[in-house]
């Protein structure tokens, strides 16, 4: 099953042919211009049903804002970024139920509003819009409001809830793997990795290629509906998702980098074996499209076929190829 083949690289590297460019305005810049940061920190609300959780956080030297959302057994995990092609601030996100969410983000007389399009593992799409009112500096009001296909707003929320600003989160209070066991009716991107045979994928990596290093993490989150993403490579550093939506049969990724740029791709498998198509718009708005493929070589070692493309054709022989190999644990290491 090509989609099975797919996920031997789903947890690897997406930004290893990066190159350097001058950084253009940052999405902290545009946050702290616009005078919106009030929106960031930890948020809690009571409801019938119990407590909901909100947080935005920087990330990438506020070139992104991470997202989390926690709702009884319910979790959401997500990124903003500033798409420099476009000029508009997006969103991305997968939960532990299947679904998956996009939008943008826009302003609206001093109010914060998400209008995003939400997939659940079934298919069905919802179009909303979050809205977010500052009261003061330690409450804000958020109303889920839904939207009719051209995406206008109703006039009334589904729901509206008083959030209450939260202390600052200890350094021991981050966020679990999410793997509860939980069965779910569908299929998800953990289902398809333990099927295929490639939860060696997960872990630390580290390759060489001349003077540049890279180092190469990957996790599971959201009950193994999403692998987090993160790369070190001399100055540069990325963050990303990759997510399964069971009702696209599609695995895709999103992310970005401390120097501005956005990189979205999906997978697929071609005659080399499995291919990673990556487009990457540069913080001046430049968009350069590439392939990897990806080769293993043993449960410790994988290789990485960098083509470009150009005017929709790729290039016949890879521009470089970089080795990988596992890092170990500390533990390990004794």
């Amino acid at each position: 099953m090509i989609r099975r083949m797919v996920l031997s690289a789903v947890i690897v590297l997406l930004a290893v042919c990066a190159v350097p460019a001058v950084a253009q305005q940052k999405l902290g810049d545009f946050v702290t211009d616009g005078g919106y940061d009030w929106v960031l920190g930890r948020w809690a609300a009571a409801t019938d049903e119990g407590k909901v959780e909100l947080e935005y956080k920087w990330g990438l030297d506020k070139h992104i804002v991470l997202v989390e959302v926690k709702m009884g057994d319910y979790r959401q995990r997500g990124i903003v970024m500033l798409d420099p092609d476009r000029g508009e601030v997006i969103g991305v996100a997968a939960d532990n139920k299947g679904g998956t969410w996009k939008g943008d983000w826009t302003e609206e007389y001093g109010d914060l509003v998400y209008r995003l399009q939400q997939t659940g593992s079934n298919g069905q799409v919802n179009k909303m819009q979050v809205v977010h009112a500052k009261v003061d500096s330690d409450t804000v009001t958020i109303g889920v409001y839904g939207a009719d296909s051209s995406g206008y707003r109703n006039a009334e929320p589904m729901s509206k809830l008083t959030y209450k600003r939260q202390p600052a989160a200890a350094a021991t209070d981050t966020v679990s793997s999410g793997q509860t066991g939980r069965m779910a009716d569908y299929q998800t991107l953990g289902d398809l990795v333990s099927q295929g045979g490639y939860e060696w994928m997960a872990g630390k990596w580290l390759a060489a290629d001349s003077d540049q290093r890279y180092e190469l993490e990957h996790e599971w989150t959201l009950d193994k509906h999403v692998v987090l993403m993160d790369l070190k490579m001399g100055g540069f550093t990325y963050h990303g998702m990759i997510m399964y939506n069971p009702a696209w049969q599609e695995i895709f990724q999103v992310g970005a980098d401390n120097l501005g740029g956005v990189w979205r791709g999906t997978w697929d498998q071609s005659y080399e074996g499995v291919t990673h198509r990556v487009e990457y718009t540069q913080p001046s708005g430049t968009i350069r499209r590439m392939e990897h493929v990806y080769v293993r070589d043993d449960d410790n070692a994988f290789k990485v076929k960098e083509y470009s493309v150009t005017a929709g054709s790729r290039a016949s022989e890879p521009g470089r190829t970089i080795a990988f190999k596992r890092q170990k644990s500390p533990v390990e290491s004794k």
